[in-house]
């Protein structure tokens, strides 16, 4: 599609975020439904672009499109018990699916929350139809060194935004959390300092495969081990049963690390410069998984 650019566009200012972010480990109930902060779902694997460091390892793991439907049977049973606020689709790259207006739309039938909101780089939003507008509640927007976005994508973007009542949420991500260990940990005291420490298991809780993870770590590294690690176990499965609120509680308030730690500095690791892995790059990190 072609961008017409806006007369007198000013590029917004991204918003700084606080890192480390908060803890919040306080988990209220009310109605029946545990109070959580998000939820999300990630609905691709692969992205775009290649940037080291990715905390969804993307450049490593092979190309993978999420179905709709069990993404919505996954909402309805997670619905019962909890209550975030708001529900993000994530990737990877998410605008690459091809039925992500059917998804959003899915997302917001099960009533998981008050605000559906997607996470992207933004590269391919001037591709959005309409209709992906529509469906969204709340866009947040990467804004990496490079690639930049043009200030005509810029404008756009805030036109359709302001047309359709999306907000935007510009986030600066210049640099990135050197998270992965390329050795596993052996010390269990150590990981357990890990999952004290870390800010993802209240702020990244994930659904996939009829599961819930407090963190996006164990699902990814199941792909990337190709199953030849157990960290499915690493999760609450969805269950129709009376117990699962209970459960789900226990789950949230747990102190024991996950496997996933083992393999994980932690979402309070110390933070590198933003930069794009070259191809080699990234086949010499595949390897080492194979």
């Amino acid at each position: 599609m072609t961008l017409d650019p806006a007369p007198n566009t000013t590029v917004p200012e991204p918003q700084r975020h606080v890192f480390p972010p908060p803890m919040e480990r306080n988990y209220r109930i009310e109605g029946g439904r545990i109070q959580t902060r998000s939820l999300e779902a990630h609905i691709v694997d692969h992205c775009n672009l290649t940037c080291a460091e990715c905390c969804s390892l993307s450049p490593l793991l092979p190309e993978w499109y999420a179905e709709p439907a069990p993404i919505e049977a996954d909402l309805r049973r997670a619905a019962t018990v909890l209550q975030p606020r708001v529900f993000k689709l994530v990737g990877g790259e998410p605008l690459l699916h091809p039925a992500l207006v059917e998804i959003i739309e899915r997302v917001r039938a099960t009533g998981i929350a008050p605000v559906t909101s997607l996470t992207t780089n933004g590269l391919k939003l001037g591709d959005m139809p309409d209709a992906f507008w529509q469906a969204v509640d709340a866009l947040t927007i990467s804004r990496y060194p490079k690639p930049r976005l043009t200030p005509d994508l810029v404008a756009h973007i805030e036109r359709q935004a302001a047309r359709f009542g999306v907000r935007l949420n510009w986030k600066v991500q210049d640099t990135f959390t050197l998270m992965d260990r390329a050795q596993a940990l052996a010390d269990r005291d150590e990981a357990q300092r890990v999952f004290h420490d870390c800010w993802i298991r209240e702020r990244c809780h994930m659904i996939r495969d009829g599961m819930f993870y407090t963190c996006t770590r164990p699902a990814h590294f199941h792909t990337l081990f190709n199953g030849e690690k157990d960290f499915q176990s690493d999760g609450l499965p969805l269950r129709d049963e009376a117990g699962l609120l209970d459960a789900m509680l226990a789950y949230l308030s747990r102190e024991t690390p996950l496997e996933a730690c083992l393999h994980c500095h932690g979402g309070s690791a110390p933070v590198r410069a933003h930069r794009i892995l070259k191809r080699a790059e990234v086949a010499a990190l595949q390897a080492r998984y194979r």
